[in-house]
């Protein structure tokens, strides 16, 4: 794989307007041996770019081959993997989830609202833990979850509501795109009468797609002044119109992702479903149409501009978390800014806790 990166780097750069025949045949090539050979890590690799660039040439229409099926496992069984056999999503969830039970631990009605809560996993694991805080001051708290997707919010609403706690929970669902919504409907969201208000986005904001409305969403939350607004995205540069630079943006940053799903202690077929649920980001950032992506992700360098632009201060709270390395994937806490989950010298996610600045 190491040899086909170059020459895949290269097709790439010529993409979509200059490409040669010779190009073509290349891609092609790539592709169809690397089909024959998905048990290994290079080729698997090899074929899923090889298949994203396909798909952009044909104007981002999937043309998956059907002997991917053999790597199908449960959606189930799939989250499973990710949140507790990836280091990389644990050790980002370990991270947050720890600054939001410190920043709401000490109110007695807060609220949290989150921002793609998606099936409320992260937030149910996250109150599984704050309920054994031995100097929580939680009687009630409401849980504010805007999300997209209502098979996703119906999942959150019973996830959360049969949770067993010292303390309540009161749950408000809105199916909506953060984007789409106005400050007043944001606002509206929110009781009557709370002590604090927490703001949590995971891997959600960078799906939109519009810098502009990236600018008002954040600006929105400040006008909300919560205590804290917390953020945890992935880090690269996907947002880059240039398709050969945003081809060599997301070679480094996958790349790195599945030589981690490599070192873990799982079977090939879950290796191989593992990678391929990250190929359908791969085949979005470099599959997909301009107009049409969504996989926009930023590096740190962005999201810290767009903070600052908006009026947030960064802070580090904690120093030290329960868990701070497993195979070779570090939490790195000694960053200026923000916190990250680093493999092999390279940020994979970003943690960012920030408050608004107040003159």
């Amino acid at each position: 794989m190491k040899n086909l990166l170059p020459i895949l780097q290269n097709i790439a750069q010529h993409l979509p307007d200059q490409l040669t025949d010779a190009d073509k045949e290349t891609l092609e090539n790539i592709y169809q041996n690397s089909l024959q050979d998905l048990d290994h890590p290079e080729a698997m690799f090899g074929f899923v770019l090889a298949k994203a660039m396909r798909q952009h040439l044909s104007g981002g229409q999937s043309n998956e081959h059907i002997y991917l099926q053999k790597f199908e496992i449960p959606q189930i069984r799939l989250f499973e993997l990710l949140i507790q056999q990836l280091p990389l999503a644990s050790l980002t969830q370990t991270c947050a989830n720890a600054l939001l039970i410190q920043s709401l631990t000490r109110f007695e009605n807060p609220v949290l609202m989150d921002i793609g809560i998606g099936t409320g996993m992260q937030i149910v694991n996250m109150l599984q833990k704050l309920a054994k805080q031995p100097d929580s001051q939680i009687k009630q708290l409401t849980v504010v979850g805007v999300e997209p997707f209502a098979e996703a919010l119906q999942t959150a609403q019973h996830n959360l509501t049969n949770l067993l706690l010292p303390f309540e929970v009161n749950f408000v669902s809105h199916l909506a795109l953060i984007e789409n919504m106005s400050f007043a409907e944001i606002e509206r969201l929110l009781p009557t009468h709370y002590d604090t208000l927490v703001i949590n986005a995971s891997f959600a904001l960078h799906h939109i797609q519009k810098a502009a409305d990236r600018e008002k969403v954040f600006s929105y939350i400040h006008k909300l002044s919560p205590q804290v607004f917390l953020l945890s995205e992935p880090v690269s540069d996907h947002f880059e119109p240039h398709y050969g630079t945003r081809f060599r943006n997301a070679a480094l940053h996958y790349g790195l992702v599945f030589e981690v799903i490599d070192t873990l202690e799982i079977t090939p077929k879950e290796k191989a479903a593992l990678k391929l649920f990250f190929s359908r980001e791969i085949d979005d950032v470099l599959g997909q149409t301009e107009s049409l992506r969504v996989e926009k992700q930023y590096a740190t360098s962005q999201w810290l501009q767009l903070f600052k632009q908006t009026g947030f201060v960064l802070q580090k709270p904690l120093q030290s978390f329960e868990t701070q390395e497993i195979q070779g994937v570090v939490l790195k806490v000694d960053l200026p800014e923000h916190y990250a989950v680093v493999f092999k010298n390279e940020e994979i996610t970003n943690v960012f806790y920030t408050k608004p600045f107040q003159p």
